[in-house]
């Protein structure tokens, strides 16, 4: 099966969480909430679609970065690597779709950003096997909707995440489209803003 990559924009649902293994490596994850707006043709105005869940892996220097510069309630554009992870008991498996992130920065259309460059570290091996699974485990209660944001306006965390498609090779999660995006920014002159700034590490 191929690698699908897919580019998000949506708000952080609850605070990143940065796990530091033994040998070095490290790996920083965040909850993100994507609401696509679909525009109703018949009212002739702007509508909230259902709201996905993606949780977001951030690896090494990306992982630090993110760490200290994401918040809950951001607005963030994510760029990565998807799949579908299943777990859970027999007849009550729960599936949660998550990005290995690529590159993640702040959704400019919504506030003012300041850039500054991370003191160098060492990037760490690969985790082993045992880790991942370890990391897995830590991160389900996720997929619970665990963790709430207050910000007004944004999703609830607590509604259930919704895999579109069949579960199999050809799966596919519905997400919002550049086109959409651009869209809907023209819908959003009152949106909330946030300043937000990164701090070397």
């Amino acid at each position: 099966m191929n690698d699908i990559y897919i580019t998000l924009h949506g708000n952080v649902a609850a605070e990143p969480r940065q796990h530091v293994f033994d040998d070095g490596s490290r790996v920083t994850s965040l909850r993100l909430a994507v609401t696509p707006r679909q525009f109703d043709r018949r009212n002739q105005t702007w509508t909230d679609g259902e709201t996905v869940y993606f949780a977001i892996r951030c690896w090494r220097t990306l992982a630090d970065n993110v760490a200290q510069s994401v918040k809950v309630g951001h607005p963030l554009m994510v760029s990565g690597k998807l799949r579908i992870r299943e777990f859970g008991p027999e007849g009550e498996r729960r599936f949660m779709p998550e990005i290995e992130a690529s590159s993640i920065g702040h959704d400019l259309r919504y506030g003012l950003g300041a850039f500054s460059k991370p003191e160098r570290v060492g990037t760490g091996s690969s985790l082993s096997r045992e880790a991942r699974e370890q990391l897995d485990h830590d991160t389900q209660d996720w997929a619970m909707a665990a963790g709430r944001y207050s910000r007004p306006g944004l999703p609830d965390p607590d509604a259930a995440i919704r895999v579109l498609g069949e579960l199999s090779e050809e799966t596919t999660v519905h997400v919002l489209t550049a086109a959409e995006a651009e869209e809907s920014a023209d819908a959003d002159a009152d949106a909330s803003s946030w300043t937000t700034e990164s701090r070397a590490a």
